[in-house]
């Protein structure tokens, strides 16, 4: 198989892996708001590799026709952007500020169609060069800010986590090197390169987004100030915690660890105080997260003495008595907090 019959394969391959799943998102009877705008990026994608197949044809295997496609492929930039932006901030993506995101693109676009030149292309990788990595930059922020609100929220974040997003970077930035490569020189192995990374890429987000549901950040109103804090610290060096006691009867007594979507917010009301003076005490005293201090419980309150006691359970019945909502997260939190994987753990 030559160079452009290996292209034409992979070409043809890509548009049919994102045209099929825009035949079935949209043929789905209901979808959530993110599904949604899961197919809109694959009709964007399915666009952008259709379009690859005119360079299969020798005779449109031309510079110019090369330098339109760079300037058509660059587009795929908005969908990185929706992509970050809406699984960190729910409902952030907008008519208004999809407008806003095309202005730049649509400009390049318009500037090559009427004046096509080299210098118009160069200008635009250069700018994709400084939006890529402004955006990652922004990603990065924006998802550990996400990332960390969650762990001191709640307790089951199985539908909830980002974190899987570094994943996506990796092969993001792996099939943007090889877009690089083909932009600069016509090679089939980077083409292939390019095509399987970003297959691979989106198969990770449907994977592990396709059920996820996103919350908002709340602005922590409650919270003190940095001044108010060092007023605090002088008049009180050991800040005093009241409620600890009815904290750990609600633990050892009543065993709300258990409770499968325990919310901050929920053990703050049981206990009588607010959410930003008990996520203090647990990242303060506790030195964990409310996510952490969990499942710590969990494990070693409930897993390993079930583990001790009965052995002949599996660990799919151990993970859900234990509160966890798939074995998967309790397989993770095990060896997190053992160091053992729950099938080879001994005391």
């Amino acid at each position: 198989m030559n160079g452009i019959n290996l292209s034409a394969f992979f070409v043809g391959a890509a548009t049919m892996y994102f045209a099929m799943y825009v035949a079935r998102i949209f043929a789905m009877e209901s979808r959530t708001r993110w599904q949604t705008i899961l197919g809109y990026i694959f009709v964007l994608w399915t666009l952008l590799n259709l379009k690859d197949i005119l360079i299969t044809f020798p005779s449109l295997y031309t510079p110019q026709m090369l330098n339109a496609i760079i300037i058509c492929d660059g587009w795929s930039a908005i969908s990185y952007t929706v992509l970050v932006f809406e699984l960190t901030q729910p409902r952030w993506t907008t008519k208004s500020r999809l407008l806003k995101l095309c202005i730049p693109f649509a400009a390049f676009t318009l500037l090559y169609a009427v004046w096509p030149v080299e210098r118009v292309v160069q200008a635009y990788v250069c700018f994709l060069f400084v939006y890529a990595w402004t955006i990652v930059f922004i990603a990065y922020f924006r998802a550990r800010r996400y990332i960390r609100y969650i762990r001191a929220n709640y307790s089951n974040i199985d539908r909830l986590d980002i974190s899987w997003l570094r994943i996506v970077f990796l092969f993001a930035i792996i099939s943007q090197l090889a877009w690089l490569a083909t932009s600069l020189i016509a090679n089939s192995i980077a083409d292939t390169i390019y095509y399987i990374s970003t297959i691979v890429m989106w198969q990770v987000v449907l994977h592990y987004s396709w059920d996820i549901k996103p919350i908002e950040i709340e602005d922590d109103t409650e919270r003190e100030t940095d001044a108010e804090k060092e007023d605090d610290a002088e008049r009180m060096p050991v800040r005093e915690y009241t409620f600890v006691q009815r904290l750990e009867e609600l633990m050892e007594q009543e065993e709300l660890y258990l409770k499968k979507d325990l919310t901050l917010n929920e053990l703050a009301a049981a206990i009588n105080t607010n959410r930003t003076y008990l996520s203090d005490y647990f990242s303060t005293v506790c030195q964990q997260t409310f996510y952490d201090y969990i499942n710590h419980l969990r494990i070693y309150k409930k897993s390993i003495p079930l583990m001790e006691e009965h052995p002949e359970y599996t660990i799919d019945h151990i993970a859900n008595k234990s509160g966890f909502n798939s074995t998967s997260t309790f397989r993770r939190a095990f060896f997190k907090i053992t160091g053992q994987r729950p099938r080879d753990y001994h005391p």
